[in-house]
């Protein structure tokens, strides 16, 4: 059962309240956001809950089954925060919420959360952003296990995977352009990696227009990138960007020879398929 703040519960059971609903956002780069249905900038804990563009949260309705509730962000879309190239590009994605309660006009009367959670889909309209809230029960509805494969179930430098990404990332800068999804870094071939070598990897820009923005890789043919989708910011000469080596998930190929850490590999190779299991012997 919660309990509120003694100072908050006091102030709750009064017939005339102050009590504005925060909403807190922690982007998965570590910057954090603070709104505020109060009128007026408000600090919290250290963070700084906005007035303006303002807040709008649904109704809060938690079912007694297992079920995520539908809740819904509404802000203004003028791109003093929420702008159209970050949501696009995914820098809001599954960033982390806390909704709570809180007196005003006492701040140090503590706060009552009421809801935790991480951003779903979000929804560019004409002049505001709607972003769905799912809340923690989602992971219940996520399958648990893994399904059998051939090909390594693990992502390149994760904990199953153990390798580390050190050696095998790179830093440059674009020298060429051909549109938002190609461009030439004409220094790569004086490092020595052979076409392939950043198939299925993952370049993150560290300056421009797409700064801290991730993308996969689709193809690398030396010095020319071609990315899997094309960039919402204009790439430029000189933008500058990080590349981690490709794994496209084979034991020999990648595993072995590329990543030498066979001992981590975590699929099934050498299985039979359901032809091979089915034939007459």
């Amino acid at each position: 059962m919660k309990t509120l703040p003694t100072n908050l519960a006091a102030h709750v059971a009064t017939k005339l309240t102050t009590l504005a609903t925060a909403l807190k956002v922690t982007r998965e780069d570590g910057t954090v956001f603070g709104f505020t249905t109060h009128d007026v900038d408000d600090v919290v804990s250290s963070v700084t809950y906005s007035a303006n563009p303002g807040l709008d949260v649904t109704d809060i309705v938690i079912a007694a089954n297992a079920a995520v509730g539908n809740m819904e962000l509404t802000t203004l879309h003028d791109g003093s925060v929420f702008t159209t190239a970050d949501l696009l590009n995914g820098l809001w994605d599954n960033a982390a919420f806390s909704i709570f309660r809180y007196n005003w006009a006492s701040l140090a009367d503590g706060i009552d959360t009421l809801l935790v959670g991480t951003f779903g889909e979000a929804t560019l309209q004409r002049n505001s952003v709607v972003i769905e809230l799912r809340d923690l029960r989602q992971y219940l509805q996520q399958p648990v296990g893994a399904a059998s494969s051939k090909t390594c179930r693990a992502r390149l430098g994760d904990a199953k995977c153990g390798k580390s990404l050190a050696a095998f990332t790179y830093t440059g800068a674009v020298t060429e352009v051909t549109d938002n999804q190609v461009f030439k870094d004409v220094y790569r071939s004086d490092a020595g990696e052979p076409a392939t070598w950043f198939d299925e990897g993952v370049l993150t820009w560290t300056s421009g227009a797409n700064n801290g923005v991730s993308v996969k890789i689709k193809s690398y043919v030396v010095d020319w990138f071609t990315l899997a989708l094309p960039m919402r910011g204009t790439i430029t000469v000189g933008d500058t960007y990080s590349a981690i080596a490709g794994c496209r998930k084979r034991l020999a190929e990648d595993c072995d020879a590329k990543f030498d850490n066979v001992l981590n590999f975590q699929g099934e190779p050498h299985r039979q398929g359901i032809n091979d299991v089915m034939k007459e012997a």
